[in-house]
This record gives C-alpha cells, sequence and structure tokens, in this order.
C-alpha cells in the first residue's frame, strides 16, 4: 500500500521535475537507507547523472519561451519517469503490482505535465520575463516539498497529488476556453474590419 501511496506522489512530481524525483529518491535511499527505495536507483551513477539533469532542467525552465520548447521534449520523458519509478516501486511486490503502478504513475505524471506545459504557455504570453521565472520558482518548491512528503508522509502526498491533478485539469479547461473565445473575439474584430466589396455596396 505504502508502494501505491509513493508511486502517485512521484508520479505527480516527475510530471513537473522528473529528475529531481529520481534524484532525490536515490540519494535519500542511500543516506537514510530506506527500504522502500529501489537499489538501482540508489547506484551513485545514477544519483549522479540525475543530478546533472536536475540541473540542465531547472535552467532551461527558467527561460522563458524555451521553457515552452522544454516541455514538449519532456512530454515523453516525465510520464516514462513517473511509469518507471512506479514499476520499480511494485517490482519489490509482484510483477502485476509492478505493471499497474508503472500505469498510474505514467497516468500521474502526464497529468502533472499537462498542467505544467499548458499553464507555463499562457504565461509566455505576457511581455515580461518576471512571471515566467516567478512560476518556475513556484514549481521548484511544490517539486521539493512533495517530494519530501513522498518519503516522509506518502498518504498525505498521495492525497495532495490527486487534488494537484483534479484543479489542473479544470485550469487547463479554462485556459483552452479562454483562448477558444480570445480567437473567437478576433474573429470577429477581422470581420468588422474587413473592407467592403462592390457587390456589398447598394447602386442608387
Amino acid at each position: 500500500m505504502e508502494s501505491l501511496l509513493m508511486t502517485v506522489g512521484s508520479g505527480w512530481v516527475s510530471g513537473i521535475r522528473p529528475y529531481f524525483m529520481v534524484f532525490l529518491l536515490g540519494l535519500a535511499g542511500r543516506i537514510f537507507d530506506l527500504d522502500q527505495v529501489p537499489q538501482v536507483l540508489e547506484r551513485w551513477d545514477v544519483i549522479i547523472i540525475t543530478g546533472i539533469l536536475l540541473l540542465v532542467d531547472f535552467a532551461a525552465d527558467k527561460i522563458a519561451y524555451f521553457d515552452s520548447f522544454w516541455d514538449q521534449l519532456n512530454t515523453v520523458i516525465r510520464p516514462v519517469a513517473g511509469a518507471a519509478i512506479g514499476f520499480l516501486l511494485g517490482g519489490e511486490t509482484s510483477t502485476t503490482d509492478a505493471i499497474v503502478m508503472a500505469l498510474l504513475g505514467g497516468a500521474t505524471a502526464f497529468g502533472a505535465h499537462v498542467t505544467k506545459a499548458t499553464a507555463r504557455a499562457a504565461v509566455n504570453v505576457s511581455p515580461e520575463p518576471v512571471s515566467n521565472m516567478v512560476v518556475s520558482g513556484i514549481e521548484d518548491v511544490s517539486a521539493l516539498v512533495m517530494g519530501a512528503l513522498v518519503l516522509v508522509l506518502p498518504v498525505l502526498a498521495a492525497v495532495v497529488a490527486i487534488v494537484l491533478i483534479a484543479l489542473g485539469k479544470y485550469l487547463v479547461y479554462r485556459i483552452h476556453r479562454a483562448y477558444r473565445n480570445l480567437k473567437e473575439r478576433l474573429r470577429k474584430a477581422r470581420e468588422r474590419r474587413a473592407p467592403v466589396g462592390p457587390d456589398e455596396v447598394g447602386v442608387a
């Protein structure tokens, strides 16, 4: 049960900061000798590589517009990271559990990723760069807090992750709806400004 809860929480973090979640699990498992952490994540080569990728991810996410390109590149990586962590956590019990947790972790990560990518694309519409860095900083703090909860209070981490995914789906819906409304208003404005053709002018 604890592995299932950790899968949900770590899946959400993977959808935001995948390399951080792998790095945190591996480092915490090695330092604190946590039984829940799969041994493969505790290998120093895995910790070092994910640590380097974590720094790259941290820097890339702070650059306006490039962050949206980075999100597109990670559309596959983040769900795969969530699925891999879930598979490893479930693999400690049985193959069936590993597959179920892999699907759960991947789905949770994908849900978080969609919310992040959509929100950041909307923020990038703003002409000033400060909002982008502020949102990125909030994501960093959220990933850090959730990552800690996954290790210390997996039940709370799972509950918070589910709530955040639900709120994220609503946010994505609102952003897409606002975008459609804006496109419709712009279309109507262009139609009103369009020149009147000779066929549309009455001849006296």
